[in-house]
């Protein structure tokens, strides 16, 4: 119900800020725990292009983790790799160039030259099983059934002679949360700019990335074929969310697509403390007590993915009344929490305070005082 909440109100929101269909064949937003909020055409297969240069990385980054391979390796380039078209790098003839530059190459400039002589490196000139190494990964991460790989770098068949790098963009957000398991690929794909070979200076394709917008990572993509693609994210109010467009038409209008859905989806929502463990939740009259009543509280706080036009309500579960004595920290009872009708989390209910049995005397002549009220 939740989900369906977030997509009613945003799509809403989308049309109202005049956002079209044409402008992308497919949309998708998920937070970095896998639930997706909105989704459009999201299990159609779509061309990647350098999207796909992604998981050639975080194939490259396993094998360093492994110690199969050192950042520090410096790669001899071969001709196939020096002559890729599209996206590239200056690579000299018989140059040698080191595996980190070529990650950043691949991760900021999306260097399809520099993508290819790390597939050729990691597989020992064996690209093909590099290739499969990219299916793999994608199985690994549940993506199996949602992507298709035939180039460690995206470029389209008229250019490799293979088949298309295919997937959609559900299987795209799944590999783009294992991608946010390799924080040092992550931190080179946030890179604005930088000098690699002396004095190469390369920028980066995503032109949304923005600290004070908390935009970072993670790939975009582009060919005749593929239109233009990307696959972002984005922390705000303390919740991290991955963006994926396919399909647009420029540039332009994908970054656009892209941006206003984030915005949108951090000015509606945000983490909301739901339950507060200082507040009490009502309180019981307490009976021989040197206190009449004690309130009561929640044992936690709970907190929250959710907006600010939703019904919070918090169901208690406990007596009314109770016999002193009463010790701090006392299980009293249980409340749950339900946000426009659906329970979304429990808890136990607690004294915070001693309550201790009222004096003898006092206890009897409460009782007489009780009788004789009851005798008139």
């Amino acid at each position: 119900m939740l989900k369906k909440r977030i997509l009613m109100i945003l799509m809403l929101l989308m049309s109202l800020k005049g956002m079209a269909e044409e402008d992308y064949t497919s949309l998708l937003l998920g937070d970095d725990k896998g639930h997706i909020y909105y989704s459009e055409n999201i299990d159609e297969r779509h061309p990647l292009a350098s999207v796909t240069k992604m998981v050639n990385l975080m194939v490259v980054y396993d094998k360093v983790h492994a110690g199969e391979i050192k950042l520090t390796d410096m790669v001899p380039i071969s001709e196939k790799a020096r002559n890729l078209g599209g996206s590239r790098i200056w690579m000299g003839r018989g140059s040698r160039i080191s595996v980190e530059e070529l990650i950043k190459a691949t991760a900021i400039y999306s260097a399809n030259n520099a993508a290819y002589a790390l597939a050729e490196y990691v597989s020992g000139g064996d690209v093909d099983n590099f290739i499969e190494l990219m299916n793999e990964k994608a199985r690994e991460a549940g993506a199996g059934d949602e992507v298709i790989f035939y180039t460690p770098m995206g470029l389209p068949p008229h250019m490799t002679g293979t088949g298309m790098d295919e997937g959609s963009a559900r299987g795209i957000y799944l590999l783009s949360l294992e991608a946010l398991k390799y924080p040092d690929y992550i931190k080179i794909a946030s890179t604005k700019e930088t000098v690699i070979q002396g004095s190469q200076r390369i920028r980066n394709r995503n032109k949304l990335l923005s600290v004070e917008k908390g935009i970072y990572g993670i790939k975009t993509g582009h060919h005749s074929t593929a239109g233009y693609n990307i696959s972002i994210a984005s922390k705000r109010n303390d919740i991290n969310a991955i963006t994926v467009v396919f399909g647009s038409p420029t540039e332009y209008r994908r970054n656009k697509v892209a941006e206003e859905t984030i915005d949108l989806f951090y000015k509606e929502f945000q983490v909301r403390k739901v339950v507060d463990s200082h507040a009490a939740l009502g309180r019981i009259r307490v009976e021989r007590g040197e206190e009449e009543y004690l309130p009561i509280y929640p044992e936690k706080d709970i907190m929250k993915f959710t907006s600010n036009k939703w019904d919070v309500k918090i169901e208690t579960d406990y007596n009314k009344r109770i016999v002193a004595p009463v010790a701090k920290g006392e299980k009293l009872g249980s409340y749950r929490v339900l946000v426009d009708g659906k329970a979304i989390g429990r808890g136990f209910i607690y004294a915070k305070e001693d309550i201790a049995k009222e004096d003898a005397l006092e206890e009897v002549l409460k009782d007489i005082f009780e009788d004789k009220k009851a005798e008139i």
